[in-house]
């Protein structure tokens, strides 16, 4: 029912959408059309299957000055179907894990693992030396006949929130429990020796020689549990990076829109008539206003050299630049990850000619594929630090023509190219971290051309810096709020086949500027059916404040829009 009506209300919309005729109504058609698609695919994954129950749950009491500690219980199916235990979340303690103890060469070893298979009209106990819950860096002393709230979540969509009550357990228990977890600590595996003496590091916080790569191991769970948080991914209009599991893909794909509209000299904004007739000179042309007279009885006299004065026999009054990038993702170690990204661009703009006349400019392609790597420094449960360096490949089109007033096809102007003709170094620095359900990060990178394309220039480096933060509302979504600082220099030299005197965008001197942003956010994930892992999100905002070496059309609105999966 909720999906058909969704899809109602999903296709009433976008007809009523489609009547609306100018640029600033296709940006804002565009805009609701993603929210909707995004809404509707979040209304189409939620599952009502039930018939799964929890029973005999509880946590084990630990002394106080232990960190860590465990919970037990029964899960039932009582449906047709195998289930799978996908997750658990409490705020009983900094991260909640599920292990399970193994026994390998004689040795009883504890792994953390991603679900627990409870088959179909069957049940599945988590009890000593079997599947358990970890609970790890316990935020306060457990006390007798506590309860502490959980959630429970299913690959069928079902979650089951429950407390559990803190109980003491007899000797037996206890021993047997001891035996698996006593002080386990998070950085290390528990081994114990088959004639089943524990050895003393496993009651210890110390780590050995031998458990260094555990530790490192456990480290990446810690931030896998991060993972599963809709605020794990940074808002849609960056791409901070991100760890998930060794040897899994992601897929990423991204829209970036921008609506522009009135010119801006500076912080001055310009009326597009008063442009268009203006006089400009032009000191770089001067044209002599006298001639060489010899023989004067006054003596010589030589001409007056004056700068050139011109108008614009054309201006722009708006635009809509909008790209597509679709990524791909893979982490090849616990600390590296690769990413490959492809990006298609499509502009269009309004001409004002001296003539009064208003004509579209349009210019589409691929714009300039990148390939980058990213690399952890430092990382906990809390924090992580990452550092990248990516290379553009010149893939895009610097030749793009379209008809413009009174001079007909002619090539459009540099902003309006798919893509920049040169090599792009792209450094990236970057730090994320999260506390309960508040998380938080920064990020900064640039665009650093090099070398000059076969049209005799390169545009400017661009320098870009992110602060944001984001609010865990519920378990698969969350709010952000990001503000952005961009700075982007004119370009050096100059394309021949542009006159600068046509238009104010054929200046290479004309294309510099800086501008800081303010944007909302909502991230999604998707946490049971079918599209469970499935992540999207959208991102709106406009400017504060910008500076622009103009004229130039000013930034009035921003729109961004992400969905992945990893499989």
């Amino acid at each position: 029912m909720k999906a058909s009506f969704s899809r109602k209300i999903f296709s009433t919309t976008v007809i009523q959408f489609t009547v609306i005729k100018n640029y600033k109504g296709i940006f804002m058609k565009r805009i609701f059309t993603f929210s909707l698609i995004l809404l509707s695919i979040s209304l189409f994954a939620r599952d009502s299957k039930k018939g799964i129950s929890i029973e005999n749950a509880y946590i084990k009491i630990v002394p106080a000055v232990s960190p860590n500690s465990v919970a037990f219980l029964s899960v039932k199916n009582g449906t047709n179907k195998d289930v799978k235990l996908v997750k658990v979340e409490s705020d009983v303690s900094n991260s909640v894990e599920m292990h399970n103890m193994t026994m390998d060469a004689g040795v009883m070893k504890m792994r953390q693992i991603d679900s627990i298979l409870i088959p179909a009209n069957s049940s599945v106990e988590l009890k000593p030396g079997g599947f358990h819950i970890m609970l790890i860096g316990l935020k306060s002393a457990l006390k007798k006949e506590d309860k502490k709230a959980f959630s429970f979540y299913f690959d069928n969509g079902q979650k089951e929130k429950m407390e559990l009550l803190v109980k003491d357990v007899s000797e037996a228990d206890k021993s047997s429990m001891d035996h698996d977890h006593h002080n386990h600590s998070p950085d290390s595996n528990v081994a114990t020796s088959a004639n089943g003496n524990e050895p003393q590091e496993a009651h210890s916080h110390q780590e050995t020689q031998s458990n260094v790569v555990d530790h490192a191991k456990h480290q990446g769970h810690a931030s896998h549990a991060m993972h599963n948080r809709a605020d794990a991914i940074s808002p849609a209009g960056i791409m901070a990076p991100h760890m998930h599991e060794v040897g899994k893909w992601m897929l990423d794909y991204r829209y970036m829109g921008m609506n522009m509209w009135g010119l801006q000299n500076g912080k001055n904004s310009l009326n597009e008539y008063a442009t268009l007739y203006y006089k400009y000179n032009d000191p770089s042309v001067q044209m002599p206003s006298g001639s060489l007279i010899t023989g004067s009885p006054l003596g010589n006299t030589f001409p007056i050299l004056n700068a050139n004065s011109y108008n614009y026999m054309s201006v722009p009054t708006d635009m809509i630049m909008e790209m597509h990038m679709a990524s791909v993702m893979t982490n090849v170690s616990e600390n590296w990850m690769l990413m490959f990204m492809v990006p298609v661009v499509n502009n269009k703009m309004t001409l004002l000619s001296s003539n009064l006349d208003k004509a579209p400019m349009s210019s589409a392609g691929l714009g300039d594929v990148s390939f980058s790597a990213a690399y952890r420094f430092f990382h906990n449960e809390r924090h992580a630090l990452f550092g990248g360096m990516g290379l553009g490949v010149p893939t895009g089109s610097i030749d793009e023509r379209d008809w413009m007033p009174m001079m007909g096809k002619q090539k459009v102007p540099y902003n309006m190219q798919p893509g920049s003709g040169t090599f792009s170094l792209l450094p990236q620095f970057s730090y994320i971290g999260n506390h309960k359900r508040l998380s938080w990060g920064i990020l900064s990178q640039a665009t650093l051309r090099v070398g000059k394309n076969d049209s005799h220039y390169r545009f400017g480096n661009r320098y870009e810096s992110s602060l944001w933060f984001s609010f865990l509302i519920f378990d698969s979504w969350s709010v952000s709020f990001r503000m952005q600082k961009q700075r982007w220099l004119n370009l050096s030299g100059s394309d021949t086949s542009l006159d600068p005197k046509m238009d104010p965008q054929n200046d290479p001197y004309r294309q510099g500027g800086m501008r800081t942003d303010a944007l909302l956010g909502v991230n999604f994930l998707v946490t049971g059916g079918i599209l469970q892992g499935f992540r999207f999100g959208v991102e709106a905002g406009k400017p504060m404040w910008q500076t622009l070496n103009g004229p130039q059309l000013a930034t009035r609105q921003i729109f961004n829009v992400f969905a992945q999966y990893s499989f």
